[in-house]
């Protein structure tokens, strides 16, 4: 079930937790969102949020993610400013208040916790796309919901001719081509 307070929480605590470090911004945010929601998932059968996600060109993004830290700004939580690079924007974020204690459980802080080191020490904005480009986000169609199961999907080899072969006339047979 979907409690976009508990996403709000969650955008908050990253922010306060890594939101200094230089290299952080919304495409790690949200990597940051996605995978401890997903691994939550897939460890208790349950995301921390239940927040929609959705494919997007850098990976997965939660559905109401503008809007949280939107309000987030609005309330004196963060602040949030767009910087123009030459060739790119960068969202650079920092957290104005702590962030409210116990929204989440030891275990959900141990899973943000543990996404939030790692994403913003061991990877670039790049690399963390990269890792969230699974095989669920790629046969999803740009903004398409990605359920969190999709995590658990994986192409364990290419298709040889003959599945190939009969997968086209399934689909013929089926009025999908």
């Amino acid at each position: 079930m979907y409690e976009r307070d508990r996403l709000k929480a969650l955008v908050h605590y990253v922010i306060w937790k890594v939101g200094a470090h230089p290299d952080f911004g919304a495409t790690k945010l949200n990597k940051i969102a996605w995978f401890s929601d997903a691994r939550s998932y897939v460890l208790t059968g349950k995301s921390i949020t239940g927040a929609p996600y959705t494919r997007q060109e850098h990976g997965p993004v939660p559905r109401d993610v503008m809007i949280v830290r939107g309000e987030l700004a609005a309330e004196g939580m963060i602040s949030q400013l767009l910087l123009k690079q030459r060739h790119y924007e960068h969202w650079q974020f920092k957290a104005l208040q702590h962030p409210v204690s116990g929204v989440f459980s030891e275990g959900e802080l141990k899973e943000i916790n543990y996404w939030s080191t790692f994403i913003v020490h061991e990877h670039t904005a790049e690399s963390v796309s990269e890792l969230s480009h699974d095989f669920g986000w790629e046969i999803a169609a740009m903004g398409e919901r990605l359920p969190f199961i999709s995590v658990l999907a994986q192409r364990v080899r290419e298709p040889n001719a003959k599945e190939l072969e009969w997968a086209k006339s399934k689909a013929k047979e089926l009025g999908l081509t």
